[in-house]
């Protein structure tokens, strides 16, 4: 039984054969998530009610059962519905902060969060806003001369910064440790000597004096320069660009490198600079608060720890923000309204693979691949956690829908590892109902909008029809059924040249000024059994094989282009191989 009472689409217990059709949508983003007809609206007033009926007590649920002693928000956003930014939001207040002393006492969309590592998605923009292409991928030598003279002749033991660029630390495959002083929550002569003395020798370890390699490092605190960061790090875990590995030195150097390049010295000046300020989030900051009683914020726990200043280490993990203006940041990301549409795409791309099948990395990007429980189909999620003391907090932006969400969570009277857990718990709620959602309303509007008859014009012995097939499988989707071109079956031709019975049409290519769209053929294939690998690559990645391989006068067998009205639907199709025909839609 599925651990949450939603009624979702029923989906085989088995998954379909997974068919590699072209990375990217079935369908073209569903550009209605509010209305009392959008499926979207419906599951989520699913998941409003399930987390309503749980929390006031009229329907328990053991699977929320971690939720009650949480405070939390979360959103959705979508480049198509603005309205799903504001409407689409839950929150609910924990009894720390319900009854808290200093801060807001029951959140809502504007109350401020620290949001922990989800900065670090939001310093990569900054850096992709503020510099140059050439500088992510300068050594970290020449953007800081002072640490050429540290070793280079001993790779087993010292680190190699003349190999580590900008880039490898965004993208998480720098090779350099986790934490580095002063974000050295990991070293263990802090907590032996300072934290809960213990006489290490006891454990089996060596005695360490103050003077110690490991203690007494060049920067002991935040406010400590970029040269002395960089030297007290020493050892690396692995060689550059050979393995991802989660750092938070990654980002607390990328920090330094964009000041050091432009010449803002604060964290906040460039952030401000590039995202907060031409989005208009006023309610994000790097900066923490300074005077209670810290109005606006969400405070759980130590007040005296929330407001703790991050110095060197906020591009990291410093800044606090909203669920009103994250869903600001997430739509400007999907709708490329800061950065070029071309570098956009470029940025949600992944740069390395875990040993995960399902995992991936980008620059500043954590990417999970869903799989779909009816079509099989993969949809990428570019994600960031965020998880530091007693905050959470996900951004979620999923490209193929033009749709994203966030979670924050904070609670002072639970542990870490709860608190971590209602995070992903709120974070999968979202996914597993939305998403399918958001596939059968894009299903649905697609069908409304190009399902039909299209009949050359002028020409009633030319017609083009297109069925939405929404049998689970590789098949779901806008299918071509019949193409007959001056009274001859070109459908066929295009059958037995694509090598499918099926022809499923995938949105490629928009023009926003004129409408238009470009949609591509991908075959179907049919299951079967293959031997290894190889053979089930070769026989199941048609579109990957084939790209429009067949052409005809120069013009893709397989791309056809659509007229479509400003209320979405389409009044006419081209296909390419006829060389400007247009059939107008009659159905």
């Amino acid at each position: 039984m599925h651990p949450f009472p939603l009624s979702v689409a029923a989906a085989s217990l088995c998954l379909p054969t997974v068919f590699a059709r072209f990375l990217g949508p079935l369908n073209p983003a569903p550009v209605d998530l509010t209305s009392d007809v959008s499926i979207v609206q419906s599951q989520w007033k699913n998941i409003t009610s399930t987390l309503e009926g749980h929390l006031n007590g009229t329907a328990r649920n053991e699977a929320l059962s971690g939720l009650d002693k949480i405070t939390f928000s979360l959103g959705l956003f979508s480049v198509h519905d603005l309205k799903a930014a504001g409407s689409l939001q839950y929150h609910h207040t924990g009894p720390d902060v319900r009854n808290a002393t200093f801060g807001v006492n029951t959140v809502d969309g504007n109350s401020i969060y620290r949001v922990a590592s989800m900065t670090k998605v939001m310093t990569v923009y900054s850096g992709l806003l503020l510099l140059k292409p050439s500088d992510w991928h300068k050594p970290l030598t020449e953007i800081f001369p002072e640490i050429s003279s540290l070793p280079e002749n001993d790779p087993v033991h010292h680190i190699q910064w003349d190999t580590i660029t900008p880039f490898s630390l965004a993208s998480q495959i720098s090779g350099i440790p986790a934490d580095a002083r002063p974000f050295d929550a990991g070293e263990l002569a802090t907590v032996f000597y300072f934290t809960n003395p213990v006489d290490p020798t006891t454990l089996g370890l060596p005695p360490l004096t103050l003077n110690s390699t490991g203690i007494n490092v060049p920067c002991q605190d935040v406010n400590c320069s970029a040269v002395q960061f960089l030297k007290g790090i020493q050892s690396p875990t692995f060689d550059s660009f050979q393995t991802p590995g989660y750092a938070n030195t990654n980002f607390i150097v990328l920090g330094t490198v964009i000041s050091k390049l432009t010449g803002l010295p604060l964290n906040e000046q460039w952030f401000q600079k590039a995202v907060f300020g031409p989005l208009n989030m006023t309610n994000t900051s790097s900066l923490s608060p300074t005077k209670k009683p810290y109005s606006g914020y969400v405070v759980a726990g130590s007040a005296d720890d929330f407001a703790f200043q991050g110095g060197i280490t906020s591009s990291s993990g410093g800044i606090f923000s909203t669920t009103n203006d994250i869903a600001k940041l997430g739509i400007s990301m999907l709708n490329a309204t800061l950065l070029p549409a071309d570098q956009t795409r470029r940025w949600m791309k992944p740069n390395s693979f875990t040993a995960s099948t399902d995992f991936a990395l980008g620059m500043g990007w954590e990417i999970y691949r869903y799989t779909d429980k009816v079509t099989g189909h993969i949809t990428d999620m570019y994600t960031k956690l965020g998880d530091a003391g007693a905050y959470a907090s996900y951004i979620v932006v999923v490209p193929d829908y033009d749709f994203g969400f966030s979670v924050m969570v904070t609670s002072g009277i639970v542990t870490a590892a709860e608190r971590s857990a209602a995070a992903h718990l709120l974070a999968d709620l979202i996914s597993e109902t939305i998403l399918p959602a958001l596939r059968d309303q894009a299903a649905a509007e697609t069908k409304c909008n190009y399902e039909g008859t299209y009949t050359g014009i002028g020409q009633n012995t030319s017609t083009l029809t297109l069925t939405y097939n929404q049998t689970a499988g590789a098949g779901f989707g806008l299918t071509l059924t019949s193409l007959v071109n001056n009274g001859h079956n070109l459908l066929s031709l295009m059958q037995t040249s694509l090598g499918s019975d099926q022809l499923v049409l995938a949105p490629s290519t928009m023009d926003p000024k004129t409408k238009q769209r470009g949609f591509v053929i991908t075959p179907v294939t049919p299951p079967a059994e293959y031997t290894g690998l190889f053979s089930k690559m070769f026989a199941t990645n048609s579109d990957w094989l084939n790209n429009n391989l067949i052409t005809y006068g120069g013009q893709a067998l397989g791309t056809f282009y659509f007229d479509v009205a400003d209320n979405g639907r389409a009044v006419a199709a081209s296909p390419a191989v006829l060389r400007g025909k247009k059939f107008k839609r009659s159905t």
